[in-house]
């Protein structure tokens, strides 16, 4: 059998000819460097959408906008509402909460440091009961009981106490890397300590409300306070229900809300119900366009980059049929003639990807300065040059076949 010696007999024929080696390593640098940001943005957009967001599904209905017109609602008000609600037929639960999922009419966030130094922003869900109500389940430690209840009126601020407070489980790895978070304590904003939090139980799964900052592996920094709600400008319920009498309960709740609050409700803003799975789809309605249209630039540079791979692959080989038939005449298998083609292609494939990886870093860069976009972490480069590297040999693999197949006769006598 014929010997092939690497990389002689790969790098010949490409010093020779030289165009069509250089216009496949540009369009492999390019393509890298548009999949690499394509594919990390895509995962920045994704990501959030997949997590399991820890909330009962099918129960919840979110209660928004009672905004006083009056002056802000009292504790008295609040608890008739509470208790209004909690007559609704097929109703199981019912909160009075400062912060809730997929609402952002008001948002409250601390600046956490756990015992590492490790320092996170985190959003906080304030409010009687929520781990019941949403639905959350508690995977360590307790869920607040009555002594851990303060009461707090927003128009005389939050005050500064220390708190028990329930974290995320995502949240507890983050501020407690070796483990041991049930228990620990986490300094607050205030330098004397006064509002320092203790962790005494932890929730599998909780989805921010601040839907701008779901990127970057934050959007389970949740935190969930023992705050009773005793005055408030703006008012909102997380109301769970039975499933199967879910409608017939939100159809019901706007009325109650008019007879219980019209008197105090601000005029022209009219209260909302609606279920959480509306209101998720309606956050998620940007992300999801943005993950076709990156999905869709991802599969198009793709497509392109294995039609042009093919198609000045097929053309260089073509232009090379004399060739391979005088190397099959000399005893070369089509095994031997594919491996060559291959071998030629992963060449001209890492060549473009050595230029391809800094050139994605420089484009990312660029994107960060004018922008505002992340860095792309490294370790996307080798994910888009493996890629690369799969769809280069994939695309060369017919046009090198078809030629492997040409029996040596007929190749010898081509032109």
């Amino acid at each position: 059998m014929l010997s092939m010696p690497f990389p002689g007999p790969i790098v010949a024929p490409l010093l020779r000819q030289r165009l069509m080696p250089l216009l496949l390593v540009v369009q492999i640098a390019l393509a890298c460097a548009i999949l690499a940001n394509a594919l990390f943005l895509l995962g920045q957009r994704l990501a959030p959408m997949l997590l399991p967001d820890g909330i009962a599904r099918g129960e919840l209905l979110l209660v928004d906008q009672l905004i006083g017109g009056k002056g802000p609602w009292n504790g008295a008000r609040i608890r008739a509402g509470t208790d209004a609600l909690r007559a609704v037929p097929g109703v199981r639960a019912v909160s009075p909460a400062l912060g809730l999922p997929m609402l952002q009419s008001m948002t409250m966030a601390y600046d956490l440091t756990g015992p590492s130094g490790v320092a996170v922003n985190a959003s906080a869900f304030a409010g009687e009961n929520l781990v019941q109500t949403l639905g959350l389940e508690l995977v360590q430690g307790r869920d607040f009981d009555s002594a851990d209840y303060s009461d707090t009126d927003l128009s005389k601020g939050l005050g500064s106490r220390s708190s028990p407070v329930i974290l995320t489980a995502a949240l507890a790895r983050k501020l407690f890397p070796d483990g041991g978070a049930l228990g620990g304590v986490l300094p607050g904003d205030e330098a004397d300590g006064s509002d320092s939090f203790v962790v005494v139980g932890i929730v599998r799964h909780l989805l921010r409300y601040q839907i701008g900052e779901l990127d970057d592996g934050k959007a389970e920094y949740s935190i969930l306070l023992p705050h009773r709600i005793v005055g408030t400008p703006i008012l909102s319920y997380a109301v769970r229900v039975d499933p199967a009498q879910r409608e017939a309960a939100k159809a019901a709740i706007p009325a109650l809300l008019k007879r219980d609050f019209g008197d105090g409700l601000l005029r022209g803003i009219e209260p909302k119900v609606e279920d959480y799975e509306s209101l998720r789809r309606e956050a998620f309605r940007p992300r999801r366009a943005a993950v076709w249209l990156l999905g869709t630039v991802s599969a198009v540079v793709a497509l392109i980059t294995a039609i042009g791979i093919a198609s000045l692959t097929g053309y260089w080989i073509d232009q090379r049929t004399r060739q391979i038939g005088i190397r099959r005449a000399l005893g070369a298998t089509r095994g031997q003639i594919l491996r060559h083609f291959q071998a030629e292609n992963l060449l001209l494939t890492l060549l473009g990807l050595l230029l391809g990886m800094p050139l994605a870093y420089a484009a990312n860069l660029w994107l960060m300065q004018y922008y505002e976009l992340p860095r792309l972490p490294l370790h996307y480069l080798p994910v888009g040059a493996a890629l690369l590297w799969g769809l280069g040999q994939f695309a060369v693999f017919w046009p090198a076949r078809r030629a492997a197949a040409v029996p040596p006769a007929v190749a010898t006598r081509s032109a």
